[in-house]
């Protein structure tokens, strides 16, 4: 894949796929190079950066009180916890002396 200066462009092109939203994927297909390339592009020839996707409420999405509601229902269908055990760990029958474990006979 050429680089560089080898790469045959017209910044007039690079500006209509910028403006018309295409990645830098596109965008390097397009005009045959890489997006590392795309990126130096768009600095030398100050493209604006790309506005970041906004959060918008759809109509369909649950409102807060609906949220509140179903986890609410969700809480009620889990099962309490469990009783704490009275020991965690059984002690052991046989201990380590140093040359052997004693209370294994």
């Amino acid at each position: 894949m050429p680089q560089g200066k080898d790469v045959d462009y017209c910044p007039v092109t690079l500006r209509q796929l910028w403006a018309r939203g295409d990645s830098y994927q596109e965008i390097a297909a397009a005009l045959g190079c890489s997006q590392s390339y795309i990126s130096r592009l768009k600095v030398r020839h100050r493209l604006p950066d790309r506005q970041k996707p906004t959060s918008e409420i759809l109509a369909d999405d649950p409102t807060p009180e609906q949220i509140a509601e179903r986890a609410a229902e969700c809480r009620a269908r889990r099962p309490g916890p469990a009783e704490p055990k009275e020991q965690r760990y059984s002690v052991p029958r046989y201990t380590w002396t140093g040359t052997g474990f004693r209370g294994l006979t």
